[in-house]
């Protein structure tokens, strides 16, 4: 199954940079460096919630991916505990810096307000189910439904395995959005991130089924990878157009968002893999550093808009940039990857070790060496007997 991960990091690199257009100008206009326009906000905030949407089919896509590489022993043992390695240590890491030096997005007075009992739900991502306590930052709302989504990302790995029909994945993709549809109504509990998410992760799912069912041997790509680019800043464009001012939450921007996520899915298998490296090369770092700078860059933006007042825009944009490469860099170096590391360390099967049986002899080999045993021992006493008559 042959995957275009230069697309991906593509992707990847678009989604994270949506969400930090979005805190960039939210919080320049809270600090009054712009003015505030509501139609801007609103289109930057269905900006960055798209890019977290392309995070979770992507995600959803390369993790189905991974099962389908693993042993199928301990599978889904070894899926949980790798994800816990990559996604908390690097959370805790920034709750920590957060909490001690209050660079976070969300007011002073909802930090003080959260408690150690709010500091937990944080902790181990599980502030969307107790609605009362706030994320520490601004980023971390959209963790708990990724974590939440690993815990049954095994399950519908299995079914699909055993279910190999195309037409199964696009009934629960189906579902999940009638789901969604019917969550939203106001006679409903609120229910709606636990309803919406789904359309967007089995997005994910349908794109590994499509690219499972794709021939093993190379064949001209159905769309010319240079358009790849173009489209994923096309479905950003049309995401905004078509939600408009209608809330995300709503059954009319419920239904937008479950149907770009199965665009962008079934489109994924069909582009030709990026390969000029002006573009390759800058997507893949990104990507490689994303889970870093979507956590890490708003305690920078904070820090620079708080300490650096006097600074003209031009040179707080760039100290921003500099400063949330260099926090990403470093806490992917000394806290994400090592512990990525540990983690496949801990799921990796020892190694067996297989003895090979001694070859079967044939019934004249056997006669054989019999005889040569024997006349070896004739010989032997022959000499000794000769050897005593001297």
């Amino acid at each position: 199954m042959k995957t275009n991960y230069t697309n991906l990091d593509l992707l990847r690199s678009f989604a994270v940079l949506s969400v930090i257009a979005a805190h960039l100008y939210r919080q320049s206009a809270a600090f009054h460096l712009c003015a505030f326009d509501a139609d801007i906000d609103q289109s930057l905030h269905n900006l960055s919630f798209t890019g977290v949407m392309f995070f979770f089919v992507h995600t959803s896509l390369v993790l189905m991916l991974s099962m389908h590489r693993a042993p199928a022993a301990h599978r889904g043992r070894n899926f949980l505990i790798r994800r816990a390695f990559r996604i908390y240590p690097l959370c805790w890491a920034t709750i920590v810096l957060t909490l001690l030096t209050g660079l976070s997005d969300v007011s002073s007075e909802k930090l003080h307000a959260l408690g150690w009992h709010g500091i937990v739900a944080n902790l181990i991502l599980a502030q969307n189910m107790l609605r009362s306590y706030a994320s520490v930052i601004g980023p971390l709302w959209s963790l708990p439904w990724e974590v939440q989504m690993y815990l049954i990302l095994p399950l519908f790995f299995v079914v699909l395995q055993r279910y190999d029909r195309i037409f199964v994945v696009f009934s629960l993709w189906l579902g999940a959005t009638l789901l969604a549809l019917a969550a939203t109504q106001p006679a409903l509990p609120r229910m709606f991130h636990a309803a919406v998410f789904p359309p967007m992760f089995i997005g994910g799912m349908v794109a590994y089924k499509l690219l499972k069912r794709r021939p093993t041997e190379p064949r001209r790509p159905a769309l010319p990878s240079w358009a790849w680019p173009l489209f994923v800043l096309a479905l950003f464009a049309l995401q905004g157009l078509l939600v408009g001012k209608h809330s995300f939450e709503s059954a009319h921007g419920a239904l937008v968002n479950a149907c770009i996520c199965l665009t962008l899915a079934v489109a994924i298998p069909a582009f030709g893999e990026l390969r000029a490296g002006w573009i390759v090369q800058p997507a893949k770092q990104v990507a490689k550093y994303s889970y870093s700078i979507y956590l890490l860059h708003v305690p920078a933006l904070i820090f620079v808009l708080i300490y650096l007042p006097k600074l003209p825009w031009s040179f707080k944009f760039v100290v921003f940039l500099a400063l949330t490469a260099l926090l990403s860099f470093v806490s992917f170096h000394t806290i994400e990857d090592p512990l990525i590391r540990l983690g496949k360390r801990l799921t990796q099967s020892a190694p067996v070790v297989s003895r090979k049986p001694a070859p079967a002899r044939s019934l004249t080999d056997s006669i054989s060496a019999r005889y040569r045993i024997t006349a070896e021992k004739l010989f032997y006493v022959k000499g000794l007997n000769h050897n005593s008559g001297r």
